[in-house]
This record gives structure tokens, C-alpha cells and sequence, in this order.
């Protein structure tokens, strides 16, 4: 088992060192029978690193199943094994039933930054989905403390990093938004910001310049399926074309009628040639691949293509607004028609629905007009901080 000298978990008021940690891992290990299938389902970031620190190369099969999944018992018999462990993942499930992904603790690592010094990191996502577990293996890998602060509401969340010290966080654009939003980030210390899970669009990347100008940004692009893939950080919105040629991870990309595709032969979804789709649509302009949208999200308006993100992207240029929701409803006459919800800055708060939309026509064609605006006091999010499309 690998040794983690100065690794640290604290959730709420406990702090629970390497030791208590390793002692509870070892005897995990002793419990699990050697090529077995474990699942961990109990929701707590603990479990999940127990499994890490003891299962790997133990069991022939790790699921790491998120709160609010609920999967048929488990019914497999120790078998022997002599290839890596292969560890489950959960799809969110935002545009179908979730899926169970494979993968490997080297391809889950990807992303992780070993030469990077210790930090004290804030967990805001499910330690059991990808983007909470690369969390917690950046906090492993490089010795860190991890705070947990997925529970209570969004100021609450911030205070608690604050006051624990935490200098590096992960985040969906939504939430880091929705921190910004807070008016309690100012002279946060903050000196990694990582964006995920969505589109990170020039606006919000801007913002976090502005608020934290001495921490380091980087966007990712990753996937459940696909795991990691690249990161960017030159505080530009999309990826630079050159990464077609030369992925500066090493893992190979490609544009296939629009979708952008991924090299990861390790996944389950991968297909001969070891590439995955994204479902992500992307447009090149000049030497810049840009994200249009999810292909799964694109709705029929009138006989034209939307993808809800783009009219997102711009309602929120508008500068009275903090946030943006675009989804679709069905039409018995345009097959979809648009809805958003937006959130207004503080001391926009006078500004009306109608005023928004006229700006939005003013910029683009009507059928990329919301038919409905909608003021709000916040927008439906995933308990991992991505939107929820209704």
C-alpha cells in the first residue's frame, strides 16, 4: 500500500490523519477477499480513499457509486486476476440514463500533477464521479490536505474553504459563478483554480482573472468516459488547434463531423482504434477549436439547430447579468421553443424580462430568441454544481 506522509482529510470538525487512515484502509483490506468486486456507495469521500490506498491491485473490480444511484446487489465470486484493477465510474446521467464506465487508476490519474507541492485543496464534487475522484488523487499524489465542504449552501461553502486555508479548488464554471456571486471571495488566497464539467466561457474566465489575479487558471476538458484529456491554461475560452497535432498530455485528439473525439483505449466506450466520442460539438476558428455544444442537447426550433450553451453564452455578455440557463420545451408548431432563466447582478435588480429579450434579438436570429425570460434568485444545479437542464 502506497504511503501518503502528510495526507490529510477533514470533513466538517474532523480531521483525520494518514494514520487513521491507513489503519482503516488495512483493514479493508483484510476484509476483501483478493478478486472480488467492491463497491463503494456510501456516499463519504473516507471510503473512497480507503479503497484507493488498499484495493488497488486487490480487487479485480472497484464500482464507485454515487448518492441517488441505486444498482441491482452485487453477484460476483472471487476470481483470479493478473491485470489491473478496473475501477467503475458513473455517467451523471444528464442526457440519459447513467452509464457504468472502466477504467484504470493510471487512466482516472491522468490529470494528476505529482510534481506539484503540497496544497490544501477543497472537494465540492462527488469523490465517487470523475471530477471529485481526480480530486482526491491530486490531493494523494502530492501529499495535500483535502477539505470537504460538499454540504451546505453556497456561502457556507465559501466561508468554510476560507477559514480552512484552502489555496487550490475544482469547479464547474456554474458554481464558480455562483461563488463570485457571493461577495465573499474577495482577498481569497486562492492559488489554483481549475474550471470543469462544462463549457468555461470568456466571461467567467475573465472574472476569476480579475477576482484572484495571483492564482494560476487552467480550464479541463474531461469526461466520464474518456477521463481526462487536456487542460488549458492561457486563459482563453476553448482549446488552441495546434493540441490536434500535438496534445500536450499525450492524448490524442480528433475532430470527426463536428464531434470531438478522444483517445482512451482503457475506456469501455472506446472504440477499435481506442477513440471515444465526446458528444461534444466544436467549431475551428482561425487557431482556436471553440465548444458549441452538447450534439444530445441540440433542439429543433422552427426547423433550425440550437444549442441552448450559445444563447447562454450570450445572455450572459448582457452587464446586468451574473448567470444564464437556456433549455428547451416542446411546440406543437416549432417542434421546441427556448426558456431561460437568468440571475441579475447586484444592483441590476430593476431590470425587467422583457428588456433582456429585446437585447438578446437585437444580437441574434429569432430562432435562437428565448421565448420566455425569467428573473431568478438562482438556477437548478447538480449536487456536483453543473446546471440541470428542465
Amino acid at each position: 500500500m502506497k504511503q501518503f506522509p502528510t495526507f490529510t482529510l477533514v470533513v466538517g470538525e474532523s480531521s483525520l490523519s494518514r494514520d487513521v487512515l491507513e489503519t482503516a484502509s488495512r483493514e479493508l483490506k483484510l476484509s476483501a477477499p483478493r478478486g472480488g468486486v467492491i463497491r463503494v456507495d456510501d456516499g463519504s469521500t473516507e471510503q473512497v480513499i480507503h479503497a484507493i490506498l488498499a484495493l488497488e491491485d486487490h480487487s479485480r473490480r472497484i464500482e464507485l457509486v454515487p448518492e441517488g444511484l441505486t444498482l441491482a446487489p452485487l453477484d460476483a465470486e472471487p476470481q483470479t486476476f493478473d491485470s489491473p484493477t478496473e475501477w467503475v465510474i458513473y455517467t451523471s446521467g444528464t442526457s440519459g440514463e447513467p452509464k457504468a464506465v472502466q477504467h484504470t487508476l493510471e487512466s482516472l490519474s491522468r490529470a494528476v500533477r505529482s510534481v506539484d507541492g503540497p496544497r490544501t485543496w477543497g472537494l465540492v464534487y462527488d469523490p465517487h464521479r470523475l471530477a471529485g475522484l481526480a480530486v482526491v488523487l491530486q490531493a494523494l499524489a502530492t501529499e495535500s490536505t483535502l477539505v470537504d465542504v460538499r454540504a451546505g449552501k453556497i456561502t457556507e461553502k465559501v466561508d468554510a474553504m476560507r477559514e480552512a486555508g484552502v489555496t487550490a479548488l475544482s469547479a464547474t464554471p456554474t458554481l464558480w459563478r455562483q461563488m463570485l456571486q457571493t461577495g465573499r471571495t474577495s482577498g481569497w488566497a486562492l492559488e489554483r483554480i481549475t474550471l470543469g464539467g462544462e463549457v468555461s466561457d470568456q466571461r467567467t474566465l475573465d472574472a476569476l482573472a480579475a477576482e484572484f489575479p495571483q492564482a494560476r487558471i487552467t480550464h479541463i476538458f474531461a469526461a466520464s468516459e474518456t477521463g481526462v484529456a487536456f487542460a488549458v491554461g492561457d486563459g482563453r475560452e476553448g482549446f488552441p488547434l495546434a493540441y490536434l497535432d500535438s496534445p500536450p498530455r499525450g492524448v490524442a485528439l480528433d475532430i470527426r463531423d463536428d464531434i470531438l473525439w478522444v483517445h482512451s483505449p482503457n475506456s469501455s466506450v472506446a472504440g477499435a482504434d481506442g477513440f471515444a466520442s465526446t458528444e461534444d460539438v466544436v467549431n475551428v476558428t482561425d487557431d482556436r477549436v471553440l465548444f458549441v455544444g452538447r450534439s444530445s442537447g441540440m433542439v429543433n426550433v422552427g426547423g433550425s439547430k440550437v444549442f441552448p450553451e450559445q444563447v447562454e453564452s450570450l445572455i450572459r455578455e448582457h452587464p446586468a447579468i451574473a448567470d444564464a440557463l437556456v433549455y428547451a420545451k416542446s411546440n406543437p408548431f416549432s417542434g421546441s421553443i427556448l426558456l431561460a432563466k437568468v440571475i441579475v447582478l447586484a444592483g441590476a435588480e430593476g431590470i425587467q424580462a422583457a428588456e433582456i429579450r429585446r437585447w438578446v434579438a437585437s444580437r441574434v436570429p429569432n430562432h435562437m430568441v428565448p421565448a420566455q425570460i425569467e428573473i431568478v434568485d438562482e438556477l437548478p444545479r447538480s449536487d456536483n454544481g453543473k446546471v440541470v437542464r428542465s
